[in-house]
């Protein structure tokens, strides 16, 4: 049985590209994130093509384009960078959270020829905005600091469910106020609704094109244990998925990555690979109806 039940289609008939990239040489702590592609298709064979509410998806046209196995964030680069060559929507499952430092780059290297202003929105427990971690400027601890040297302006990169910080991290956050960052604490005070619709008015403008990079330890560890760096207090995994796809649908998104899953670290019954593909699939159904 093929990945990805009922969806694929050709690549130039393709709505939406999918890669899966085996790669964790930049995770600290729990290792296993590059099991996740193979761990996550593996199951796509057994779920059938339609979201929660009962809703077909098997429109969306989606283009497998298997998994990389690289040796480097620098062979990342070079082996994804085709795929931003063209306006359609990438999905790609990491890996830890360090295969977004070549993914955003290219993101922005390609928005930037086309006139727009790119902007990352960070799903995560933690901000990663380390400028070294663990001896190392690519570590899963760095990739908004990276995007922030490659040229994403800092009102431009926005954090949301973050709960856990490094001292270095703070000390940048105290300089930096243009940064905005939705920690976990004000999205239980105040609501997920609150935080999405300042988000929405401030980069529904045409002028912004949007990567979204979701680390599933944005999740609370009590519905999602397997990752690497799992923090308490997050939000409910409906909370993340509302978030994510409001934005997808209210907002010019083009990228979408999800990473930190570890299947070596999750329950006998793969509860975080499948709550990854049923977030695929409610975006998916997003996508969709934007079309």
């Amino acid at each position: 049985m093929k990945p990805f039940r009922g969806l694929l289609t050709e690549k130039e008939n393709a709505l939406v590209y999918i890669t899966g990239i085996a790669y964790d040489l930049g995770a600290s702590v729990g290792k296993g994130a590059s099991f996740a592609p193979s761990v996550i298709r593996d199951l796509s064979k057994h779920l059938p093509p339609f979201t929660m509410d009962g809703d077909s998806i098997e429109d969306i046209k989606l283009y497998d384009n298997d998994i990389i196995t690289p040796d480097s964030l620098d062979d990342i680069k070079n082996k994804t960078l085709e795929l931003f060559t063209e306006n359609i929507f990438n999905v790609f499952i990491g890996g830890d959270h360090s295969v977004s430092i070549p993914l955003e780059e290219n993101f922005y290297d390609y928005w930037i020829k086309q006139n727009k202003t790119p902007v990352i929105i960070h799903i995560d427990a933690h901000p990663d905005f380390c400028d070294f971690y663990d001896g190392s400027k690519y570590s899963h601890a760095c990739p908004n600091m990276r995007a922030y040297d490659k040229g994403y302006k800092l009102e431009n990169i926005t954090l949301i469910g973050i709960r856990g910080f490094e001292r270095q991290e703070v000390e940048f956050f105290d300089k930096h106020p243009e940064l905005k960052i939705y920690r976990s604490s004000y999205i239980k005070e105040n609501g997920i609704n609150n935080m999405l619709e300042q988000i929405i008015n401030k980069y529904s403008s045409e002028e912004y094109v949007v990567y979204i990079s979701y680390d599933i330890d944005a999740n609370d560890p009590s519905f999602v244990s397997g990752t690497g760096t799992p923090e308490a207090f997050g939000m409910d995994s409906y909370e993340v998925l509302k978030v994510i796809t409001t934005l997808i649908n209210k907002l010019n998104v083009k990228c979408f990555d999800i990473v930190e899953v570890s299947p070596t670290l999750d329950d006998k019954n793969n509860t975080a690979s499948w709550l990854v593909l049923k977030t695929l699939y409610e975006v998916f159904r997003k996508l969709i109806e934007k079309r």
